[in-house]
């Protein structure tokens, strides 16, 4: 896969640029009940030190799933307030470690789910899969799921964000599944059950975890 690579800017820069805006946008959203939480995220955020920046992707979109990476960039890029992030996210591309839940690994819970879902680190604790980034207590990265994918009720007991660059429909608690627009920020306490289904699009998504971030989430038995 061969990605543009802007001139006369550098990962270390771009980094900078997607964790200013996520954390602009985490902090919009504070309100209501997940108020505390987007303003927690925000600030954990901010603390990372994009100058820290190591460089991964030894084996650059390594999971089949990566073929949808250049078509959502391409969508999400049509949303003004994301094209910013989307832009910084097509450079740091070739940077990214790419990975799956060790839980769905060992049981998919559809047969093509492997070929479709994957994820990668930006940042989070040093004895997790590899990440541009180390932090302690934030896990932040970026969810891809092919189009027509659903990823099923799943819970964990980390606190978590998503921001989806691509529309999507979102299922949380006793639902309904709702459709969910670019740049919006979703809110699941922790163990609450929480589903995604892409559209005729792929979905990628910005998610962060705090609190229990060594426990992979686990598909739910009644899903």
């Amino acid at each position: 896969m061969r990605l543009r690579w802007p001139a006369m800017t550098s990962p270390a820069q771009e980094l900078a640029t997607f964790l200013a805006d996520l954390s602009g946008l985490v902090e919009g959203a504070a309100a209501g009940a997940m108020a505390a939480d987007c303003r927690r995220f925000a600030v954990l955020t901010r603390a990372l030190q994009p100058a820290g920046m190591v460089a991964l992707g030894a084996r650059p979109f390594s999971l089949p799933v990566c073929r949808c990476w250049a078509p959502a960039l391409e969508a999400a890029r049509a949303q003004p307030r994301l094209a910013a992030m989307a832009h910084a996210l097509q450079v740091l591309g070739p940077y990214l470690a790419w990975t799956q839940n060790p839980n769905y690994r060992r049981d998919p819970p559809s047969a093509g789910f492997l070929n479709d879902y994957g994820y990668a680190v930006i940042a989070g604790p040093a004895d997790g899969p590899p990440a541009l980034l180390t932090h302690p207590s934030l896990a932040l990265g970026v969810l891809l799921l092919a189009s027509r994918t659903h990823y099923p009720r799943h819970h964990h007991p980390a606190t978590e964000l998503y921001l989806p660059l691509n529309i999507a429909e979102w299922w949380r608690g006793d639902g309904p599944w709702r459709a969910e627009p670019p740049g919006v920020v979703i809110h699941h306490e922790p163990e609450v059950p929480h589903a995604t289904r892409a559209g005729e699009d792929a979905l990628l998504a910005v998610y962060l975890w705090t609190g229990d971030l060594a426990t992979h989430a686990r598909i739910d038995a009644t899903t």
